[in-house]
């Protein structure tokens, strides 16, 4: 049940408005305290303890043991550390010094927008012992997930196991082809943070990794703040954090916010030590089994009568489950608990309008998808009027003309946008984002490209190419890497299952010629330079050898129907080119091209009936 949810609070609803946003995330809490796959991961975790041996020596070398336990659906990979003592363990490491020491496994993490980020140097150093280890699980689970037939994976892990296990998720992450493996899950028991707010920035820069990492913490446990000295430590949570007593729990999201709760809440914690990793157990079964219980008879905290605005009601009510206490009495010891209500309030606020601006993204594809729609009508009015809409866009003769121009310089704001971002994401998460918008993409080059063309050269541009818009290119270059990749996919599993072929893609392209728009978003600059050539003809020695060049182009697209019917409108460019390219050949010059174009073989190509059939 618990892959049923995300993980992520974007299943919790924030509506915003004054004091009218209410959070879920006590409701989470009670579904994921309710569904098998925490308790069997706590259970791992604990099995594995009791069957490895206590070590003699704490500082004996840094050993790091795996464990898979198997359950009717899921398969469970617990990490167990050897012990470490975690006071004054909190120094970073930048990953421009581990790549600088030719360490550069977590490289994959950054991008443009985030070049660096630290982590905790002691969970590294784990890492870097255990690599040949790690990397021999890294590859099972790799083929265990993208297998069909294979189990839900967990990688779980307790107190520093917890923060050597996030790494190893990260680490498979990358590994794995997101499209076709199952959704893998990090839950972590009462584990230290593991690095800094680029680390968390970077992980959010994929967009569904935050939500692979559920991290549950009890308030109590003095293990995930053992590297918190203050706000100011430099170290930051990411994913997201079930904080939880015996009475009660929340699942939080917001950075922040949990940071927060974590350096108020470290009060708790002053008089226990903080335990060795594998030397001294901090219970979270009896937790999971009393919140279980709680969920189950649906238990809850009642709010005091002036506490009844919504947002601050629910905030009291969390804090209360998560420290224990009834909100009416307000109160814990070493804890402002009305200053700490309005910290988290703030917090909560700020998230709200993140997510308002996340809303906001979607509400633009939307508006987006009707541009491009409106945009379609006017090629296919303009097709109405037989000039085609390059050539009647570049003439700007109607008011409709001035509405299709507003709906470009939108379109193009937003794919600028949105390709600039794709560009910016670490590799593997701009890949997996070019994939998602890449038909959308290419549509809207193939259809708005040839306006900025036409703008380009009725205002007296030239060599289109050179000036070319840098997210134009970049979405053809990814179209055309995709397009490899698709072909040499196809060519190998022709060889390797031979089959008759079916039709050619010629033919198939064929019979929708009529109603598609060119291959080449570039068509028209061939166009515009080819006219530009006829005019300077007389100053161009080279002239007459790129006209020949221009002809070929321009039989090779029709023989593959790679270009609309719309170039043989009577008011085309392009037909304007023919007009005095004919002129300059004169009658005793011959070719395929102005064989087709004297003949007319052209007239139904738009039925998708080749133009060298009539030849």
């Amino acid at each position: 049940m618990l892959f049923a949810y995300t993980l992520h609070l974007t299943l919790l609803q924030f509506f915003v408005g004054d004091d009218r946003i209410s959070s879920a995330g006590l409701e989470l809490a009670n579904v994921l305290v309710t569904s098998p796959p925490l308790q069997q991961s706590w259970d791992a975790v604990l099995d594995q303890m009791q069957k490895l041996p206590p070590a003699a020596d704490p500082n004996q070398k840094m050993a790091l043991d795996i464990n898979e336990t198997k359950h009717s659906n899921t398969a469970i990979i617990s990490f167990l550390t050897s012990p470490v003592t975690l006071h004054d363990q909190q120094t970073m490491v930048s990953s421009l010094t581990l790549k600088n020491a030719d360490f550069s496994l977590f490289e994959f993490l950054c991008g443009k927008n985030i070049p660096s980020f630290s982590v905790n140097e002691l969970a590294i150093n784990f890492f870097k012992l255990n690599l040949k280890n790690l990397d021999i699980w890294r590859k099972k689970l790799v083929e265990m997930l993208e297998s069909s037939k294979s189990s839900r994976i967990v990688i779980t892990g307790h107190s520093f196991g917890g923060a050597v296990a996030t790494l190893f998720t990260l680490w498979l992450l990358q590994s794995l082809d997101l499209l076709k493996a199952k959704r893998l899950l990090c839950i972590t028991f009462g584990s230290p943070l593991i690095g800094d707010e680029q680390l968390r920035q970077c992980v959010l820069e994929f967009s569904t990794w935050s939500s692979c990492f559920l991290n549950v913490a009890s308030i109590n446990d003095p293990v995930p703040k053992v590297f918190l000295t203050s706000q100011g430590s430099g170290y930051k949570p990411f994913g997201t954090f079930l904080l939880c007593s015996s009475s009660g729990g929340s699942c939080i999201e917001d950075a922040d916010a949990i940071l927060q709760l974590l350096v108020e809440t470290s009060s708790q914690c002053v008089q226990k030590p903080v335990p060795n990793s594998g030397t001294q157990l901090f219970d979270y079964g009896k937790i999971l089994n009393d919140l279980k219980t709680k969920a189950l008879s649906r238990d809850v905290f009642e709010l005091v009568e002036e506490d009844r605005v919504p947002l601050k009601a629910g905030i009291k009510t969390q804090l209360a489950a998560i420290l224990g206490v009834l909100s009416s009495q307000q109160q814990q010891p070493n804890i402002e608990f009305e200053s700490l209500v309005k910290k988290m309030v703030a917090h909560e606020r700020k998230l709200a309008v993140q997510k308002t601006m996340v809303y906001s993204s979607f509400l633009k594809l939307n508006e987006n998808k009707k541009y491009m729609a409106n945009m379609e009508w006017y090629k296919k009015e303009s097709k109405d009027m037989e000039i085609g809409y390059y050539d009647r866009y570049r003439n700007k003769r109607y008011r409709s003309d001035v509405i299709a121009e507003e709906f470009t310089k939108k379109l193009s704001i937003y794919w600028h946008d949105t390709v600039t971002e794709a560009e910016s994401k670490p590799q593997k998460e701009g890949a997996t984002m070019r994939i998602r918008f890449l038909y959308g993409g290419t549509n809207y080059r193939r259809m708005i490209e040839p306006l900025h063309i036409a703008e380009y050269y009725k205002e007296g541009g030239k060599n289109y190419k050179e000036k070319r818009p840098r997210h134009f290119v970049l979405l053809e270059q990814w179209f055309d890497e995709e397009e490899k990749k698709k072909k040499e996919k196809r060519e190998r599993e022709e060889r390797e299952n031979p089959q008759p072929r079916s039709a050619s893609k010629s033919n198939s392209k064929a019979t929708s010629v009529a109603t598609s728009l060119n291959d080449d978003s570039c068509f028209w600059v061939h166009v515009e330079e080819a006219l530009i050539l006829c005019n300077e003809l007389a100053r161009n020695p080279d002239g007459r050898q790129k006209l020949i060049e221009f002809e070929r182009y321009v039989l090779d697209t029709l023989k593959n129907f790679a270009v609309t019917p719309d170039i043989f409108l009577p008011q085309s460019s392009f037909m304007q080119w023919w007009n005095k390219y004919k002129d300059i050949v004169g009658s005793s010059y011959s070719s395929e091209l102005t064989d087709v174009m004297r003949r007319r073989t052209y007239r139904n190509y738009a039925d998708g009936v080749s133009v060298l059939a009539g030849l």
